[in-house]
Parts: structure tokens; sequence; C-alpha cells
């Protein structure tokens, strides 16, 4: 590569980069918060949000602000959500009382509330279910499939998203390991 080439070449990718940093609030407006980008992926403070439960109850995620918790996107129709929130039940018995939450969000766009209501008590799962009736957190997390996993560190950054059955049982509780050992060290 010749000298003029390496200069055209380096200045392409300024000008890129530079037109990416000035784009991005434009077109992503949700990602830049008045304070701190927020977004669903890893190293960004998670997106805030406020859902019900089936109970009425309103809960935010803020509520569990200095615990690691899961969010985890799934519908009941969904095979391999079906097959994944035993392992994830069987991790929160574990690690609930070092302050772990599973914050189960059920895709009411894509599910029928009653079968994801009737589905979740019928497991006897002790998280809380909560109901995105009109998609704005699988919106604001950038949901594609089902299911979808994002695991959010105690100081509120997204540490881990997963899609499909990744984040199954054993892998969740390496994390969490991880995590609740590197908070004792504090």
């Amino acid at each position: 590569m010749n000298k003029k080439t390496f200069i055209g070449s380096v200045t392409a990718i300024l000008i890129l980069s530079l037109t990416w940093v000035v784009l991005t609030p434009i077109f992503f407006p949700g990602v830049m918060a008045a304070d701190q980008p927020t977004a669903a992926h890893p190293g960004f403070a998670a997106p805030e949000f406020t859902l019900e439960t089936p109970e009425g109850s309103l809960v935010s995620l803020s509520d569990y602000e200095g615990r690691p918790v899961l969010v985890f996107l799934w519908a009941s129709w969904c095979s391999v959500c079906k097959a994944t929130l035993p392992g994830l039940q069987t991790v929160y018995e574990d690690f609930a009382p070092q302050g772990f939450e599973i914050l189960a969000v059920n895709m009411t766009t894509q599910d029928t509330l009653s079968s994801a209501i009737s589905y979740f008590q019928s497991q006897g799962y002790t998280f809380p279910m909560l109901i995105d009736a009109d998609g704005q957190v699988a919106k604001e997390y950038q949901m594609h499939a089902l299911p979808t996993s994002i695991l959010i560190g105690p100081d509120g950054v997204v540490l881990e998203v997963t899609v499909g059955a990744g984040m199954n049982g054993s892998a969740l509780r390496a994390k969490l390991d991880q995590i609740l050992a590197a908070g004792e060290g504090e």
C-alpha cells in the first residue's frame, strides 16, 4: 500500500466515524439519555421501564438498583422459553437471598394475557411476571427473537444479552458467581 492510498483510507475511516457519532443520536434517539447513554447492549445502562404484574402492581427496573437482575423476555407459546424457565427458577431460588432478581417480561403483544398468566402460575415460578402490553420494553430492548435474556449488573449496566436458550441455568449461575464475588471485594 502506498502512502497516498494509506492516507486516503485513514481519511475515509475518520469521516465515516465522525458521521456515525453525529448521526447516532438522530437515528437512534432512545440510545442517548439526558445523563447517561442507555441501550440493551453490554456496557450501556439498561433502559428503564415500569410494567404491571398480573395482579396490577407496578414494578420498575430501578426498584432493583444495586442488585443483579435478569430481564427475561418470553411468551407462553415459545417452547425454548418454556424449556429455559425451570432452570432460571432453580438459579433464582439459590441466588435470590443474595439479592438477585429475575423479571420475566411477557411479550403480551405476541401472546395472550390469559395464556401467559395461566402458564406462569401453573408452573409455580416465584419471580415476578411483568406484562409488556404495548411492546415498549421489547422495542427498547431491541428484541428480535424469543427468549431474549438481558443480564444487568448491580450498577444498572447491561453485562450480557443472550438470544435463545443460551442463558440457561448453568450459564446464569456462573455469571452470578462472578458478579457476586466481584461485589464482595468492593
